[in-house]
């Protein structure tokens, strides 16, 4: 497979679906430095299974350089692609991505594409290989709070499942607390955010975990984390935190 040749192919999908209109407003909404086509995600996921019907056969590693070629690109859309190729085959999944996988985390602009990598291709990499949960740790201490982002996202696939390494998570997750005094905006909310999210995404299944982990941090956690963590708690664990509390 000649994979600049299939680059051109799906960027000449992308060309054909382009909205002008469309584009002007997501590069806004999403505040991107990135060029846009303008195309939205139905669309993109129409252009991605196609390929990936058409070349499913194909080893990982030809898909991989396909996505790696499409992610080194300025459109955003261009990127989107390769992580989704990437998803349809997350099963296949192995460590010879990791490298890959960790380029699009350090290099992702903003949360449209980091989250999808954290979640998606790094939570799929976790259930064929445990192994990958090392790499965590080193994330979370990155100067590049999108990384950083990450660490504390990638286990939501397990945590949906109730699974995952709680004890990690809490490594990682506890030092955010003590957010820097150079943090900005951006990075206070996104940090925050992810935290309270992913504690979310395992309170239905772990309801006594998660309010442990709340009444131990609640103090140091923002009040973004504290509303995301409990949201999807069952009544009665609502409650016990509420008692906790007075």
């Amino acid at each position: 497979m000649d994979a600049d040749h299939e680059r051109k192919a799906l960027i000449e999908q992308l060309r054909q679906r382009a909205d002008p209109k469309r584009a002007t407003g997501e590069k806004a909404y999403l505040k991107s430095p990135q060029q846009f086509h303008g195309v939205h995600m139905p669309g993109l996921r129409t252009i991605s299974k196609a390929w990936h019907k058409s070349h499913k056969n194909e080893p990982i590693a030809a898909i991989a350089q396909v996505s790696e070629i499409l992610w080194d690109s300025d459109w955003h859309e261009e990127r989107s692609l390769a992580i989704l190729i990437l998803e349809h085959r997350q099963k296949d999944l192995t460590r010879q991505q990791m490298p890959l996988i960790e380029k699009m985390i350090h290099e992702a602009v903003g949360w449209a594409h980091l989250d999808a990598i954290a979640t998606g291709l790094v939570g799929a990499l976790i259930d064929t290989d445990a192994t990958v949960l090392d790499d965590l740790p080193r994330w979370a201490k990155s100067e590049n709070f999108w990384v950083r982002r990450a660490a504390g996202l990638a286990q939501i696939k397990q945590f949906r499942r109730g699974e995952g390494d709680f004890d990690l998570f809490t490594q990682i997750a506890a030092p955010m607390f003590n957010e820097g005094k150079d943090w900005g905006k951006e990075e206070r909310f996104f940090i925050r955010k992810a935290i309270g999210w992913t504690l979310r995404e395992l309170a239905p299944r772990q309801p006594g975990w998660v309010v442990n982990f709340v009444q131990r941090y609640r103090h140091d956690m923002a009040g973004l984390t504290y509303r995301e963590a409990t949201r999807k708690l069952p009544a009665e664990y609502q409650q016990q935190l509420s008692e906790g509390a007075n």
